[in-house]
Protein backbone atom coordinates (compact mmCIF):
# COMPACT_ATOMS: atom_id res chain seq x y z
CA UNK A 1 0.00 0.00 0.00
CA UNK A 2 1.41 3.24 -1.38
CA UNK A 3 2.14 6.38 1.10
CA UNK A 4 -1.10 8.12 -0.88
CA UNK A 5 -3.56 5.56 0.05
CA UNK A 6 -2.66 5.07 3.73
CA UNK A 7 -2.14 7.57 7.24
CA UNK A 8 -0.22 6.35 9.68
CA UNK A 9 -0.73 7.55 13.33
CA UNK A 10 0.75 6.03 16.36
CA UNK A 11 1.83 3.03 14.97
CA UNK A 12 -0.90 2.37 13.42
CA UNK A 13 -2.24 2.49 9.56
CA UNK A 14 -5.72 3.89 8.58
CA UNK A 15 -6.77 3.52 5.03
CA UNK A 16 -7.91 6.50 3.13
CA UNK A 17 -11.39 6.00 2.08
CA UNK A 18 -11.82 6.25 -1.73
CA UNK A 19 -12.86 9.43 -3.12
CA UNK A 20 -16.05 9.45 -4.62
CA UNK A 21 -17.19 9.66 -7.94
CA UNK A 22 -18.20 13.71 -9.37
CA UNK A 23 -22.21 14.26 -9.83
CA UNK A 24 -21.33 14.97 -13.52
CA UNK A 25 -19.07 12.11 -14.08
CA UNK A 26 -22.05 9.58 -12.73
CA UNK A 27 -24.18 11.26 -14.21
CA UNK A 28 -22.50 10.84 -17.90
CA UNK A 29 -21.74 7.24 -16.40
CA UNK A 30 -25.52 6.23 -16.14
CA UNK A 31 -26.36 7.81 -19.72
CA UNK A 32 -23.44 5.49 -21.69
CA UNK A 33 -25.09 2.73 -19.77
CA UNK A 34 -28.16 3.53 -20.84
CA UNK A 35 -26.95 4.27 -24.44
CA UNK A 36 -25.64 0.85 -24.05
CA UNK A 37 -28.22 -1.17 -22.72
CA UNK A 38 -31.37 0.32 -24.19
CA UNK A 39 -33.71 -1.90 -25.84
CA UNK A 40 -33.59 -2.30 -29.72
CA UNK A 41 -36.84 -1.85 -31.53
CA UNK A 42 -38.06 -4.06 -34.19
CA UNK A 43 -35.95 -2.15 -36.74
CA UNK A 44 -33.35 0.26 -35.46
CA UNK A 45 -30.33 1.26 -37.96
CA UNK A 46 -27.19 3.26 -36.71
CA UNK A 47 -26.54 6.88 -38.06
CA UNK A 48 -23.02 7.98 -37.92
CA UNK A 49 -22.64 11.90 -38.82
CA UNK A 50 -20.03 14.15 -38.60
CA UNK A 51 -20.47 18.22 -38.78
CA UNK A 52 -18.70 21.25 -39.23
CA UNK A 53 -20.71 24.71 -38.41
CA UNK A 54 -20.23 27.81 -36.01
CA UNK A 55 -20.89 28.66 -32.43
CA UNK A 56 -21.42 31.91 -30.45
CA UNK A 57 -20.86 32.25 -27.18
CA UNK A 58 -22.89 34.93 -24.70
CA UNK A 59 -20.92 37.91 -22.83
CA UNK A 60 -20.52 36.34 -19.19
CA UNK A 61 -18.79 37.67 -15.86
CA UNK A 62 -15.73 35.63 -14.90
CA UNK A 63 -14.48 35.12 -11.58
CA UNK A 64 -10.79 35.37 -11.06
CA UNK A 65 -9.48 33.69 -7.59
CA UNK A 66 -5.15 34.00 -7.36
CA UNK A 67 -3.55 31.67 -5.68
CA UNK A 68 -2.15 34.90 -3.73
CA UNK A 69 -4.38 38.06 -3.67
CA UNK A 70 -7.89 39.10 -3.50
CA UNK A 71 -10.01 37.70 -6.27
CA UNK A 72 -11.66 39.86 -8.46
CA UNK A 73 -14.39 39.29 -11.21
CA UNK A 74 -14.41 40.84 -14.58
CA UNK A 75 -18.27 41.16 -16.61
CA UNK A 76 -19.31 41.69 -19.46
CA UNK A 77 -16.60 39.41 -21.59
CA UNK A 78 -17.27 38.90 -24.62
CA UNK A 79 -16.35 35.98 -26.82
CA UNK A 80 -15.43 35.25 -30.57
CA UNK A 81 -16.02 31.86 -31.91
CA UNK A 82 -13.90 31.83 -34.88
CA UNK A 83 -15.49 28.51 -36.44
CA UNK A 84 -13.28 28.26 -39.33
CA UNK A 85 -9.75 29.07 -38.23
CA UNK A 86 -8.21 26.39 -37.06
CA UNK A 87 -8.65 24.33 -35.00
CA UNK A 88 -12.09 24.28 -36.92
CA UNK A 89 -15.31 23.81 -35.31
CA UNK A 90 -16.58 20.24 -35.76
CA UNK A 91 -18.79 17.22 -34.31
CA UNK A 92 -19.55 13.57 -34.12
CA UNK A 93 -22.94 12.15 -33.29
CA UNK A 94 -23.47 8.60 -33.06
CA UNK A 95 -27.60 8.01 -32.93
CA UNK A 96 -29.82 4.75 -33.09
CA UNK A 97 -32.57 5.45 -35.43
CA UNK A 98 -35.88 3.19 -35.27
CA UNK A 99 -38.22 4.30 -38.65
CA UNK A 100 -40.74 1.78 -39.46
CA UNK A 101 -43.74 2.53 -41.73
CA UNK A 102 -46.16 0.94 -39.87
CA UNK A 103 -44.61 2.06 -36.09
CA UNK A 104 -44.83 4.91 -34.33
CA UNK A 105 -41.35 6.78 -33.95
CA UNK A 106 -40.04 6.56 -30.36
CA UNK A 107 -37.32 9.02 -28.37
CA UNK A 108 -33.63 7.47 -29.46
CA UNK A 109 -30.33 7.76 -27.34
CA UNK A 110 -27.48 9.40 -28.86
CA UNK A 111 -23.82 9.95 -27.86
CA UNK A 112 -22.23 13.14 -28.91
CA UNK A 113 -18.77 15.11 -29.05
CA UNK A 114 -18.68 19.16 -30.01
CA UNK A 115 -15.57 20.43 -30.40
CA UNK A 116 -16.78 24.41 -29.66
CA UNK A 117 -13.98 27.52 -29.33
CA UNK A 118 -15.01 30.37 -26.73
CA UNK A 119 -12.31 33.44 -27.18
CA UNK A 120 -12.28 36.05 -24.46
CA UNK A 121 -12.20 39.77 -25.51
CA UNK A 122 -9.81 40.73 -23.20
CA UNK A 123 -7.72 43.99 -22.71
CA UNK A 124 -4.38 42.55 -21.97
CA UNK A 125 -3.58 45.59 -20.06
CA UNK A 126 -7.14 45.91 -18.03
CA UNK A 127 -6.16 43.68 -15.18
CA UNK A 128 -3.87 40.65 -13.89
CA UNK A 129 -6.24 37.94 -16.26
CA UNK A 130 -4.41 39.13 -19.43
CA UNK A 131 -6.10 36.49 -21.93
CA UNK A 132 -8.22 33.87 -21.66
CA UNK A 133 -9.95 31.74 -24.57
CA UNK A 134 -11.06 27.48 -25.24
CA UNK A 135 -10.13 27.51 -28.80
CA UNK A 136 -8.88 23.54 -28.25
CA UNK A 137 -11.72 24.40 -27.18
CA UNK A 138 -14.97 24.63 -25.27
CA UNK A 139 -15.91 20.56 -25.79
CA UNK A 140 -19.01 18.55 -25.00
CA UNK A 141 -19.18 15.02 -24.52
CA UNK A 142 -23.14 14.68 -24.58
CA UNK A 143 -25.97 11.88 -23.74
CA UNK A 144 -28.95 12.56 -25.67
CA UNK A 145 -32.30 11.92 -26.40
CA UNK A 146 -33.43 12.20 -29.58
CA UNK A 147 -37.22 11.60 -31.05
CA UNK A 148 -37.72 12.10 -35.16
CA UNK A 149 -40.81 12.34 -36.85
CA UNK A 150 -42.38 11.42 -39.97
CA UNK A 151 -38.93 9.06 -40.46
CA UNK A 152 -40.71 7.12 -43.67
CA UNK A 153 -39.85 10.13 -45.56
CA UNK A 154 -37.12 12.03 -47.67
CA UNK A 155 -36.85 14.53 -45.01
CA UNK A 156 -37.15 14.17 -41.32
CA UNK A 157 -37.36 16.75 -38.27
CA UNK A 158 -35.66 15.94 -35.43
CA UNK A 159 -35.35 17.26 -31.42
CA UNK A 160 -33.21 16.14 -29.00
CA UNK A 161 -32.35 16.91 -25.78
CA UNK A 162 -29.21 16.08 -23.90
CA UNK A 163 -26.94 16.22 -20.96
CA UNK A 164 -22.75 15.58 -19.77
CA UNK A 165 -19.83 17.12 -19.50
CA UNK A 166 -17.39 19.66 -20.66
CA UNK A 167 -13.84 18.74 -21.04
CA UNK A 168 -12.39 21.92 -22.08
CA UNK A 169 -8.64 23.13 -23.22
CA UNK A 170 -7.89 25.96 -21.20
CA UNK A 171 -5.92 28.56 -22.22
CA UNK A 172 -4.95 31.50 -20.16
CA UNK A 173 -2.40 34.07 -19.62
CA UNK A 174 -1.98 35.68 -15.82
CA UNK A 175 0.37 38.44 -15.00
CA UNK A 176 1.95 37.46 -17.66
CA UNK A 177 2.38 33.93 -17.31
CA UNK A 178 0.46 31.69 -19.95
CA UNK A 179 -0.83 28.20 -19.12
CA UNK A 180 -2.50 25.65 -21.17
CA UNK A 181 -4.15 22.08 -20.54
CA UNK A 182 -6.91 20.34 -21.05
CA UNK A 183 -9.14 19.35 -17.93
CA UNK A 184 -12.93 18.68 -16.99
CA UNK A 185 -15.41 21.67 -16.75
CA UNK A 186 -18.57 21.10 -15.45
CA UNK A 187 -22.11 19.68 -15.61
CA UNK A 188 -23.34 20.38 -19.37
CA UNK A 189 -26.58 20.42 -20.82
CA UNK A 190 -28.07 20.89 -24.78
CA UNK A 191 -31.43 21.36 -26.67
CA UNK A 192 -31.98 21.40 -29.82
CA UNK A 193 -33.92 20.93 -33.46
CA UNK A 194 -32.40 19.93 -36.59
CA UNK A 195 -33.30 17.91 -40.21
CA UNK A 196 -32.45 15.17 -41.72
CA UNK A 197 -31.82 15.05 -45.36
CA UNK A 198 -31.82 11.32 -47.44
CA UNK A 199 -29.54 11.82 -50.25
CA UNK A 200 -28.72 8.87 -51.90
CA UNK A 201 -28.98 5.31 -50.72
CA UNK A 202 -27.00 4.97 -46.60
CA UNK A 203 -25.97 8.74 -47.27
CA UNK A 204 -27.82 11.58 -45.50
CA UNK A 205 -27.21 15.38 -45.27
CA UNK A 206 -27.99 16.60 -41.71
CA UNK A 207 -28.45 20.37 -40.39
CA UNK A 208 -29.12 21.27 -36.76
CA UNK A 209 -29.42 24.46 -34.21
CA UNK A 210 -28.96 24.31 -30.72
CA UNK A 211 -28.06 25.65 -27.24
CA UNK A 212 -25.62 24.33 -24.80
CA UNK A 213 -24.66 25.71 -20.91
CA UNK A 214 -21.99 24.50 -18.86
CA UNK A 215 -20.86 26.32 -15.45
CA UNK A 216 -17.09 25.90 -15.08
CA UNK A 217 -16.15 26.43 -11.63
CA UNK A 218 -12.45 25.60 -11.44
CA UNK A 219 -10.92 26.36 -14.28
CA UNK A 220 -6.87 26.56 -13.37
CA UNK A 221 -4.50 28.88 -14.76
CA UNK A 222 -0.97 29.64 -13.43
CA UNK A 223 -1.57 30.44 -10.21
CA UNK A 224 -5.34 31.39 -10.26
CA UNK A 225 -8.63 29.70 -11.08
CA UNK A 226 -11.06 31.00 -13.12
CA UNK A 227 -15.01 30.10 -12.88
CA UNK A 228 -17.78 30.99 -15.63
CA UNK A 229 -20.67 29.83 -17.08
CA UNK A 230 -21.12 29.26 -20.95
CA UNK A 231 -24.11 29.71 -22.83
CA UNK A 232 -23.46 28.98 -26.63
CA UNK A 233 -25.51 28.90 -29.44
CA UNK A 234 -24.94 26.40 -32.60
CA UNK A 235 -25.54 25.61 -36.10
CA UNK A 236 -24.16 22.46 -37.52
CA UNK A 237 -24.23 20.95 -40.77
CA UNK A 238 -22.94 18.03 -42.43
CA UNK A 239 -23.06 14.06 -43.91
CA UNK A 240 -24.93 11.31 -41.62
CA UNK A 241 -24.00 7.54 -42.80
CA UNK A 242 -27.04 5.16 -41.88
CA UNK A 243 -26.05 1.62 -41.55
CA UNK A 244 -28.56 -1.38 -40.29
CA UNK A 245 -28.16 -2.92 -37.25
CA UNK A 246 -27.59 -6.84 -37.85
Amino acid sequence: MSSADAVRSGGSERTRPPRPISRPASLLLLLIIAFLCSPCPARADWLFAGYMGAAGTSSNTLTVTPASGAPFSLANVAYKGQAFRSPWYYGVRASYVACAPDAASLPMPEIEWTHAKAIAQIDPRGSDLNAFQQSHGLNFLLGNLAYRFSCNRRYTAVVRGGAGISTPHVESTFRNVHQEQYQRGGFAWQLGAGMEFHLWQFVYGVADARITRVTEKHLHGAGVDIAGSFFTRHVDFGVALRLPNR
